[in-house]
């Protein structure tokens, strides 16, 4: 009777204490102040079109994860329908559900394709996040001997 307890009790234990990976929020986004030919729409933003112009990061801090949701659910549509110029495009892991938020360096908001008003709050937190303003370019990637430090 105690083995048939031991086989039944532990595992629901051990699934109690297992941490849940199934939410977590992936970050691809280019450099900042990148000036292109035309404004990228959202699925641009991504390594198999944009190759080593895009950046990747993985977020999956239970904390920061309920900070960016708390400022994620504060979307709402918009009529407006101009503009779109795509610089980071989030992928919301949330369990069994993905969305994705498409964002402008510095306005222009998709969420799963609808146009959003724009949420300044989020925004500047997702830049925090990715550490946006300290990404090295593309072009300082591909040639770091051109950009070395003099000293």
């Amino acid at each position: 009777m105690k083995k048939l307890l031991i086989y039944i009790v532990c595992p629901l234990l051990l699934n109690c204490y297992k941490k849940d990976t199934s939410k977590y929020l992936e970050f691809f986004y280019m450099g900042p102040n990148i000036s292109t030919p035309f404004g990228y729409p959202c699925f641009m933003i991504s390594e198999d079109i944009l190759k080593d112009d895009i950046n990747y990061k993985k977020i999956d801090d239970a904390e920061q994860f309920e900070k960016f949701m708390s400022l994620y659910d504060k979307y709402e549509t918009t009529d407006d329908t101009i503009g779109m110029d795509i610089r980071i495009k989030i992928v919301v892991h949330n369990n069994q559900k993905t969305d994705t938020l498409c964002l402008g360096e510095y306005f222009y908001t998709y969420k799963n394709g609808v146009k959003m008003k724009d949420n300044k709050e989020l925004l500047n937190y997702v830049k925090e996040i990715i550490d946006y303003k300290n990404t090295v370019p593309s072009f300082v990637k591909k040639h770091p001997e051109l950009y070395k430090s003099k000293k």
